[in-house]
């Protein structure tokens, strides 16, 4: 066959000769350079992989930068990415430590796994970015695109077509959970993106023909669990069932015991080391290794009141466990996208069973199995509108699922691809997709973790924390302000929005304990909450500078009330 070229103007339409009729046929016109380039887009999604490359990577990191940040810009407009008092909180430990009374490395604190802190640091530098949290959402975008990167590579290289990658891809990038939660400076974007890239490298090891080298998983699967490793807990069962993951395979490419031992050992020497580094330090600040496991501040010595109140009905209760943990997992992730999971996940154990590819994905579940277990056992806090009690409670934990159910669903679509009705039943797939992203444009707080952070605001507004975070950022003029921002409903500094340094607080150690022992020598301000609880003393979210001043009879000869509602109160020094 003898092809010409035809000429580059698209202006033109060139006609071609018809060999046995004579008549003249016009050709159809080309495309301009920009239909060139989007055409060469939509081919790289489906292109072979080459060693490290995955075509299509880039645009789908800039398809979810554009979402990203329309969803930024609306959240930190509308101030619902400071909803969270924990998002106020991470965003006060990274400022804290180099803006504070008592700067340094140990305003990590113990009470949240170092990375996502440490990470936040360049984008809180600023005063603006970091009291409007916008900060959090510059970080989030790049979570945002390395979460939807991760999901189309990990498709791609385990040898799934253009449909499925897109489809698993739009699973994130449309879901309100994960663009919401992005926007804040809570800690599951920086685990997930951790998780995903370390998925991503195994999922590169399992299937590159190269024989990778020891280095090289150190880097691209190691590194980036040791990061998961030191953002939050589950990072800790990703490196068990990483490591063994890797041995099998190991064993399964070669047969020999020392290849496997030197496999695994690559894997896992970096988030060994990290949380080897993590309980060190906890010896070294607080003098006990275990001090996030049960110190004063540790999440199971928070839980006393609720356990012993006897509202953690789950505990120990198989079936209530997964009651509540799937109803969550199922108004974060969405019903398409749970159920094409659970049918993707039928694909794959009847198309690939337990081959090195779907290894990879299975052990993307360990996030549900650890939740799981974490629940069951007590260890985590978490209700909604189908649990005992009904409130919204801590429904965010459910993100990390979420990347696994994507996958899952693009096993199931390009499965639908391979059979003879793919066209409808991808029809189906595609509608099925646009009325649920619509569901949920028509009311995100369909969506439990964004019903959970409006319920915060509308908490906040309520107790007036609202409005004496406003009172204090309009009248400072100046001046230290002693406040207990660790009590209950008081992670309020960011919204305050004045320098750190200026406060007295428990960061700063026995100079808060200082200030309340002498309050009009330190402070111009006294900002208190008044839900007085002394029951909560001992867990340690009860306001200690209330607990003071109230005992104190001298206190009141010194400030004088210039704010009172709700449940907060703000006193002035008299003499200023």
């Amino acid at each position: 066959m003898v092809s010409r070229a035809l000429p580059e103007s698209p202006a033109k339409e060139w006609p071609a000769t018809s060999a046995r009729s004579g008549l003249v046929i016009p050709l159809a016109p080309q495309p301009s350079r920009f239909g060139r380039w989007m055409l060469a887009r939509w081919v790289s999604l489906d292109a072979p992989i080459t060693g490290r490359r995955v075509p299509g990577t880039l645009v789908v990191a800039f398809a979810a930068l554009a979402v990203g940040v329309v969803v930024v810009i609306i959240t930190t407009s509308s101030g619902l990415n400071l909803a969270y008092g924990d998002s106020q909180s991470h965003l006060t430990i990274s400022r804290r430590i180099f803006d504070s009374k008592a700067p340094g490395f140990s305003q990590l604190g113990t009470v949240w796994l170092p990375v996502p802190s440490l990470v936040l640091v360049p984008f809180v530098t600023n005063l603006w970015l970091w009291s409007s949290g916008l900060g959090a959402g510059l970080l989030g975008l790049i979570c945002l695109m390395g979460t939807a990167t991760g999901v189309y590579r990990i498709a791609a290289r385990i040898g799934l077509g253009r449909a499925g990658r897109i489809v698993g891809v739009l699973l994130i990038i449309l879901n309100p959970s994960i663009l919401y939660l992005y926007t804040t400076a809570l800690t599951e974007p920086v685990l997930i993106v951790c998780m995903m890239a370390c998925f991503a490298g195994l999922a590169h090891w399992v299937t590159s023909r190269r024989n990778l080298q020891a280095g090289e998983m150190m880097v691209f699967c190691g590194l980036p669990a040791a990061g998961a490793t030191l953002s939050r807990y589950e990072g800790w069962v990703l490196v068990l069932a990483g490591t063994l993951l890797v041995i099998w395979v190991s064993w399964r490419k070669k047969r020999l015991w020392r290849y496997c031992v030197k496999m695994g050992l690559a894997f896992a020497a970096l988030p060994g080391i990290a949380i080897a580094w993590w309980l060190i330090y906890n010896f070294t600040v607080y003098g006990n290794p275990l001090e996030f496991a049960n110190g004063q501040y540790s999440a199971s010595n928070l839980q006393k009141a609720t356990a012993d109140a006897g509202l953690l009905a789950y505990t120990h209760n198989a079936g209530l466990t997964l009651w509540t943990y799937d109803w969550s997992v199922l108004e974060t992730a969405g019903l398409l996208t749970v159920v094409m999971g659970l049918l993707g996940a039928v694909a794959l154990a009847y198309k690939r069973g337990l081959s090195n590819e779907a290894l990879v994905v299975w052990i993307m579940g360990v996030a549900y199995v650890f939740s799981l277990v974490s629940l069951f056992l007590g260890q985590t806090h978490m209700n909604n509108d189908h649990s005992f009690p009904q409130n919204w409670w801590n429904s965010r934990y459910t993100l990390a699922v979420i990347p696994w159910l994507a996958v899952l669903g693009a096993v199931l679509v390009d499965a639908i691809r391979k059979t003879r009705v793919w066209m409808p039943a991808l029809a189906i797939v595609g509608l099925a997709l646009l009325v649920q992203t619509v569901w949920w444009i028509q009311d995100p707080s369909r969506s439990s973790v964004i019903a959970e952070a409006d319920g915060y605001v509308q908490l906040k507004a309520a107790s007036g924390a609202t409005a004496a975070a406003a009172y204090l950022r309009d009248h400072y003029g100046g001046g230290d302000v002693l406040m207990d921002e660790s009590a209950a409903g008081s992670a309020l500094l960011p919204e305050i929005g004045i320098p750190l340094v200026d406060y007295y607080n428990r960061s700063t150690g026995d100079l808060f304990y200082q200030a309340i022992a002498d309050p009009a020598t330190h402070a111009k301000w006294v900002f208190v909450s008044t839900a007085d609880a002394p029951e909560l003393s001992e867990t340690g979210v009860a306001d200690l500078v209330y607990d003071a001043v109230k005992k104190d009879p001298t206190f009141a000869t010194s400030y004088r009330v210039v704010f009172d509602q709700g449940s907060y109160r703000i006193y002035e020094r008299i003499d200023s």
